[in-house]
């Protein structure tokens, strides 16, 4: 089985008992955030760097002092 599916189905599989196990649900989406950390890993493992950061224009394309275009 490939490393990065069994990553995000286990990540998949603790989102899905967190929605059904109210009480627990903070265990839950925690061992999902350590199965998708897992898989980010194994992603940059495999193009062998470090993860990238998004550029400005990721965020959308208004500024702080709102849209421009009126």
């Amino acid at each position: 089985m490939n490393n990065l599916v069994g990553c995000r189905d286990i990540e998949l599989l603790c989102r899905q008992r967190a929605a059904l196990d109210q009480e627990h649900s903070w265990k839950w989406l925690g061992e999902a955030e350590r199965w998708r950390d897992l898989a980010h890993r194994e992603i940059t493992s495999r193009f062998g760097q470090t993860p990238l950061h998004p550029a400005p224009m990721a965020m959308g394309p208004n500024t702080i002092d709102g849209d421009l275009h009126k």
